[in-house]
């Protein structure tokens, strides 16, 4: 037999898991004490025992498979459809990405998946859909639900606790994904999978602050999720850090041009971060009507880092979200909350990456007469 470490032929554990994984999702191991031994699965991969050992581990930490003392291993026959809520896929193509994720997890680790419109413009009513799709997965019973929380309304966390009562009650399994349930600093029960918002927040800070920036504001959507909170807190600690002067927050609408006009007026930034691209679309063409450029008056910069982020004109610095590492850790960890509901709650939080653009960069070109007029009325 070959040795491990000296073929590059031969699979890593995690590959033959995957090749094993395929098999099961494709019924070939349905039959009873069809699963193949440790000895058969050395001999087919040409492995060492210990990484048919960590192979078949990895298959039951996913639940896929179960050891009966004396008798082997086998493929769980346990219910194999999860539920999928995600209201903010109405709102943003960051969210369908997540989506995306978890259909190519479903299908690669053999799962059905169920999911529901929750689409509505209105964020009372979508609220209303997700209570509607909770019921749903509740009545059809499935083995667990991979959900984002409501958010952007101000019956918010009255809702998230009636869909968890009605998972709860159900005793359905439940991954949270983009923020908790709970207001920080407090925590649910559930496992949540979401970016390191606050370190996102002081890495657009420190870019900010690296390229000239000396009054930099948040500008705060009146109703936002508590990730955006989190953000903003990352930015006013890298700024109060590096300057001992705390970032601004501004609480208002993008599109609002008297309110805009008063936070430049009153603040006089040199930088806006806004929660999401989204809002920081709508800021620019404000800013343009204002006659304030971008960036040669004030730089912006955003979040998600979605398809606009990079049509903007100018281009949007923004930090990006690693899509599909949320969808498969939270489907990992629903695999491993559905076959061990003892674990502990747990925070898996990811890096992000800061793309910079255009609407950060300095310009040196000199305001023409015609620019300084308009930004002198928008400050007036």
């Amino acid at each position: 037999m070959q040795n491990d470490e000296t073929s590059g032929a031969i699979a890593s554990y995690s590959k033959i898991a995957e090749a094993l994984c395929e098999e099961i999702r494709a019924g070939v191991y349905s039959d009873e004490g069809s699963f193949p031994s440790l000895t058969k699965i050395m001999q087919r991969f040409g492995v060492s025992r210990p990484s048919a050992v960590r192979s078949v581990a990895e298959l039951k930490r996913l639940g896929l498979v179960t050891t009966r003392k004396g008798a082997g291993t086998f493929v769980s026959q346990t219910n194999r459809t999860i539920g999928l809520a995600i209201p903010g896929t109405a709102d943003s193509e960051f969210f369908s990405a997540i989506m995306d994720g978890l259909v190519f997890n479903c299908n690669k680790y053999g799962m059905d998946l169920v999911a529901g419109d929750i689409f509505a413009v209105d964020h009372d009513k979508r609220a209303k859909q997700a209570e509607r799709l909770a019921r749903h997965f509740a009545s059809v019973g499935v083995a667990g639900v991979i959900m984002q929380p409501v958010g952007f309304s101000e019956n918010a966390n009255h809702l998230n606790g009636i869909i968890s009562d009605i998972l709860d009650k159900a005793g359905i399994p439940v991954v949270l994904v983009d923020y908790d349930i709970a207001t920080p600093p407090n925590r649910s029960k559930y496992d949540l999978v979401a970016i390191d918002n606050f370190g996102a927040g002081r890495r657009v800070a420190a870019h900010l602050l690296n390229v000239g920036a000396k009054r930099i504001c948040c500008l705060l959507r009146r109703l936002c999720a508590d990730s955006v909170h989190t953000r903003f807190a990352g930015v006013d600690a890298e700024v109060f850090r590096t300057t001992g002067r705390h970032a601004t927050v501004v609480v208002g609408e993008p599109t609002d041009g008297k309110a805009v006009a008063a936070a430049l007026k009153k603040f006089r930034p040199d930088a806006i971060v806004c929660s999401n691209d989204i809002a920081a679309g709508w800021l620019v063409k404000t800013l343009k009507k204002l006659g304030v450029a971008v960036p040669g008056d004030v730089m912006v910069a955003g979040f998600d880092d979605v398809r606009l982020a990079a049509r903007m004109r100018p281009a949007l610095t923004s930090v990006r979200q690693p899509c599909f590492e949320i969808a498969d850790m939270a489907f990992k960890a629903l695999l491993e909350r559905m076959a061990d509901s003892s674990l502990p709650p747990r925070e898996i939080l990811l890096d992000t990456t800061l793309v910079v653009r255009k609407s950060t960069t300095p310009s040196h070109r000199p305001a023409s007469a015609a620019e300084r007029a308009a930004r002198k009325a928008a400050m007036q």
